[in-house]
C-alpha cells in the first residue's frame, strides 16, 4: 500500500471530539493514568526502542498521548463502531495519523515493515470472528518492522465476563454472549480463546516469536478473575 493511500480512510466522524492540549479532561491530563502494565513493558521490554508505533484500537487516545510523550511517532486505528466519542490529543500527537476504519474492515492500512512496535490493548476480543483474528495477527506481521516488537493483551478464558455473565451454552473456544446488569451494563459479544496455548499458537502461526507471555488480573468485590493475557512477541530479523 503506499502512503497515499493513507489519506483515503475515514476522517473522525462528526460526533467525536478531539482535544488538543489545554482541552484535556483532567482525568487524562495526567499519563500515570495509563495501566500500570503497560508503563511497566514500556520501562522494561520497550526500554531503548523509538520510531513508529501503532495503537491498533486507540479508544479514547490515552496510550497514544503516552507513548507519544516517550518519544514515538504514534499511529492510530479505530473502528467507526468505537463507542468511544472523546478522543485525547496534545501537540506531541499528528492527528493526521490516526484513522477511522469500516465495521468489519481489518486490513491495516499501512505499509509493509512500517513499524518498530505495535500495542493492541485489549482489542482482539472484540473480534468475533477466528479467521479475522488470525488475519489482524497476519496484518500486525506485515506492517512489522524485522526485529519489531508486538505487545498485546488479551481476555483470559477464565475472566469473569465470561465465566459469571457468559450467556449458556459458553463454548471453550469461540463466540460468547456477555450480558452484565447493574451499575456497568452491557449486552455484548466477545471471542473467548481456550487456554494460553491457544492464544500464543495465534502469534506463532503466522510467524512471531514469542518472547514472554504474562497477565494481570484483579480481584474486588463482584469481580472474581480480570485476567488478561499479556503477549510480547517480535517479528524475527529473517523470515
Amino acid at each position: 500500500m503506499r502512503n497515499s493511500d493513507l489519506n483515503q480512510l475515514s476522517p473522525p466522524p462528526n460526533d467525536c471530539v478531539i482535544r488538543t492540549k489545554g482541552e484535556t479532561p483532567a482525568q487524562y491530563s495526567d499519563v500515570k493514568n495509563v495501566y500500570e502494565h503497560v508503563i511497566r513493558i514500556r520501562q522494561r521490554y520497550l526500554k531503548g526502542i523509538s520510531g513508529s508505533l501503532l495503537d491498533h484500537g486507540f479508544g479514547n487516545g490515552i496510550l497514544s498521548l503516552y507513548f507519544s510523550r516517550e518519544g514515538f511517532d504514534v499511529y492510530g486505528v479505530e473502528l467507526l463502531r468505537s463507542p468511544f466519542r472523546d478522543f485525547l490529543f496534545d501537540n506531541t500527537v499528528i492527528r493526521d495519523n490516526f484513522k477511522f476504519l469500516i465495521d468489519e474492515e481489518y486490513a491495516i492500512p499501512f505499509p509493509d515493515s512500517f513499524f518498530n512496535v505495535i500495542v493492541s490493548n485489549q482489542v482482539l476480543n472484540f473480534i468475533h470472528d477466528r479467521e479475522n483474528i488470525e488475519s489482524v495477527v497476519r496484518e500486525f506481521f506485515r506492517i512489522s518492522t524485522p526485529g519489531g516488537k508486538i505487545v498485546v493483551t488479551i481476555m483470559s478464558e477464565d475472566n469473569y465476563l465470561f465465566i459469571d455473565h457468559g450467556v449458556p451454552p459458553i463454548p471453550l473456544r469461540g463466540v460468547v454472549r456477555v450480558s452484565v446488569t447493574g451499575r456497568l451494563e452491557r449486552d455484548q459479544m466477545y471471542y473467548r480463546f481456550e487456554d494460553s496455548a491457544d492464544v500464543v499458537s495465534v502469534f506463532e502461526k503466522v510467524g512471531f516469536v514469542i518472547d514472554d507471555l504474562g497477565y494481570f488480573d484483579f480481584k474486588l468485590l463482584d469481580v472474581r478473575c480480570a485476567k488478561h493475557y499479556i503477549v510480547l512477541g517480535h517479528k524475527p530479523l529473517r523470515e
